[in-house]
């Protein structure tokens, strides 16, 4: 992994809504190309609307976001989004949801296929292109969202708990997944989950919310590849059980 500059850049950023109740409240954090970074907290403590800041779906109240020193003034073609909900269209196959973000802007041709087979098959549901949604496990809709967030190449992708719905295997199964595709692409990955085990399973660094404000950011130094070993090793349990701590401590609203 190749870490040259900071992709995402939060200076100062805060949000409130229409009705003046602020959200966030002078969130700096920079985000290096190629990093996986995790963010973790509370319901109701910012986690989502800030990742809805980072992809230009929202736009501060205060501050600025920057992706590659540019300002964020709206969504950016160099981001993929997955949400919780793989959100696929009943009515279109895998091979044809997987293809939606290509076929919104332009017909879609043979290398586009061939691409789209290409990543259903590192995310091994190759075999099911044909299949409709109502006919996938919780897990391959999953996959196949994924696969669909990756088709245009974007350089960084956000993810808003996209396995938080899914059995404890097929997690574990596909957080090894996204880490063998997000390191072979060098896609930078801001992810959000409740989860903390898969937070340091998952980032280089975990950053945690509370009220609106990041209130600890800790490098996760646990060697890559990750391995299923290393969720059972004392190093892993120590620094879950750091974050563990400093939530504990947080005052709910």
């Amino acid at each position: 992994m190749s870490i040259n500059r900071d992709f995402f850049t939060i200076d100062q950023v805060g949000y409130s809504f229409s009705g003046g109740d602020k959200i966030l409240s002078g969130i700096d954090w920079h985000i290096p190309s190629g990093s996986f970074h995790c963010l973790v907290g509370r319901s109701g403590c910012g986690k989502t609307t800030l990742l809805k800041l980072a992809a230009g779906l929202l736009l501060p109240s205060e501050g600025q976001i920057h992706i590659e020193a540019a300002p964020v003034a709206g969504p950016s073609q160099k981001i993929g989004f997955v949400f919780q909900n793989p959100a696929l269209l009943d009515w279109l196959s895998v091979m044809d949801n997987v293809l939606l973000p290509i076929s919104l802007h332009r017909k879609v041709n043979e290398t586009d296929r061939q691409s789209a087979h290409e990543l259903l098959h590192l995310v091994g549901i190759a075999d099911l292109a044909d299949r409709f949604p109502a006919q996938l496990s919780g897990g391959q809709q999953s996959r196949t969202a994924l696969a669909r967030a990756l088709i245009t190449s974007p350089p960084a992708l956000l993810m808003d708990e996209p396995f938080a719905a899914l059995d404890a295997i097929t997690r574990e199964e596909l957080q090894d997944d996204l880490l063998d595709l997000v390191a072979s692409r060098d896609t930078t990955v801001l992810f959000v989950t409740h989860d903390i085990a898969e937070a340091v399973y998952l980032g280089d660094r975990v950053a945690m919310m509370d009220k609106g404000r990041i209130s600890l950011n800790i490098e996760i130094d646990i060697q890559r590849p990750r391995s299923a070993a290393c969720r059972y090793g004392k190093q892993f349990s120590d620094i879950c059980q750091t974050i563990r701590s400093a939530m504990s401590r947080q005052v709910v609203k």
